[in-house]
């Protein structure tokens, strides 16, 4: 995807490229190749992209995700991801706040293997366990889950995050997490149907209180959040990119 894309390039924005894209441009490589065909188009701009272009290509080879971050709209930083290594990611918290609250559980799947890390036993692991990504893709975590283990771990990460929350909502698809796996065909667990945060933090306390099966429970429910973000953002990936095509 990153080679068929020119947005990144100052001043050029997704309409522009799919002029180019209409043009037959649909390639970095076909830009020099295929200038007569651009010969109506704003000079100032075609001349843009002839001089990053080569930018563009020593940091796809140099593997650069930063500067490919940094050229990019955050909204636009889901074109990235092919480029790294992406990581699931959800929490389970004892309440709303990160400062009065604590993270009960952190869920971690590289798309093959979920991670979980348990207060009181591992949960320190997750700290490094999420510097091995490139990319982390959430449904909120803007908001709730990735200021919740940064306030944890005291640290800020550098990754590209990327939200589902907001990135489903531009397909029309809202109303939760939950909501939104049913409206897609995303089966949970018998028992786990209808479960949500609030019963998470009950399930946390039992747990407390030495029962281990609502522990067990607690860690399924969280791993069906990270792996079910997988379909999610594949949904969205395919959508935009069948989109953009058009």
């Amino acid at each position: 995807m990153i080679t068929k894309t020119f947005c990144h390039i100052d001043g050029i924005s997704p309409a522009f490229e799919k002029t180019l894209w209409e043009r037959n441009i649909q390639h970095w490589d076909d830009f020099h190749n295929n200038l007569d065909a651009l010969l109506d188009l704003s000079k100032t701009k075609l001349e843009r992209i002839k001089t990053e272009l080569p930018v563009s290509r020593q940091a796809l080879a140099n593997k650069d995700l930063g500067y490919f971050k940094n050229s990019l709209k955050a909204k636009e930083h889901w074109r990235l991801w092919e480029l790294g290594k992406i990581g699931f990611v959800d929490i389970e918290t004892t309440g709303l706040s990160r400062w009065s609250d604590e993270i009960t559980v952190i869920g971690i799947y590289d798309g093959l293997t979920p991670y979980l890390y348990v207060n009181g036993t591992n949960l320190q692991d997750a700290k490094a366990k999420l510097q091995e990504f490139d990319i982390i893709v959430t449904f909120n975590g803007k908001q709730f889950d990735l200021p919740f283990i940064e306030q944890h771990f005291s640290c800020t990460y550098d990754f590209i995050h990327l939200d589902l929350r907001y990135m489903l909502k531009e397909l029309g698809l809202q109303g939760g997490l939950k909501n939104i796996e049913r409206e897609l065909g995303l089966q949970r667990q018998a028992d786990l149907q209808g479960m949500d945060g609030f019963e998470a933090v009950n399930l946390w306390y039992q747990y407390k209180r030495g029962n281990k099966a609502a522990l067990q429970k607690l860690l399924r429910y969280n791993e069906e959040d990270i792996i079910n973000l997988k379909p999610l953002f594949e949904h969205y990936i395919s959508h935009k990119c069948d989109l953009l095509s058009k």
